[in-house]
């Protein structure tokens, strides 16, 4: 009697592990979906140039939908709302200081993609966010 009492406990006590390991998995797996566009990505490609440094980066916040980082020169806040693969901005805010022409017309260039809604995609650790089907900006999420 006492071996069969034992053997139903250790039963229900595999059963309430394996339950509750699933559920920490589905956990995980729910948020590890919602956040796929959130993190730091290094921008790599601008509209066909290629961007050497780390001076143009996007960190998104998928919880505040917020964007934020360096755009060149300046830092710079973006709010967004997305839908399935297509993101709107809002207008961006910066700071205003005065760089040397080359960086203040990369960063016009990169303060531009924020002005009309766009699609994108993330394969991997790649964000490419898209005009009009056209690729306008390719970054590589930093993984710290």
């Amino acid at each position: 009697m006492f071996t069969m009492i034992l053997r139903l406990h250790i039963f229900w006590i595999t059963l309430l592990g394996m339950t509750y390991s699933c559920t920490i998995t589905q956990k995980v797996s729910v948020q590890d979906e919602s956040s796929i566009f959130a993190g730091t990505f290094i921008v790599n490609t601008l509209y066909d140039q290629e961007i050497e440094g780390d001076d143009l980066n996007l960190k998104i916040n998928d919880r505040t939908s917020k964007i934020s980082g360096l755009s060149g020169c300046n830092t710079y806040s973006v709010g967004f709302t997305k839908n399935k693969n297509s993101v709107t901005f809002s207008q961006p805010i910066t700071t205003r200081i005065m760089c040397n022409e080359v960086a203040m017309n990369k960063e016009r260039q990169f303060l531009n993609i924020f002005t009309t809604t766009k699609e994108f995609s993330i394969k991997k650790d790649t964000l490419i966010l898209y005009d009009n089907g056209k690729e306008i900006l390719k970054a590589t999420r930093f993984i710290f």
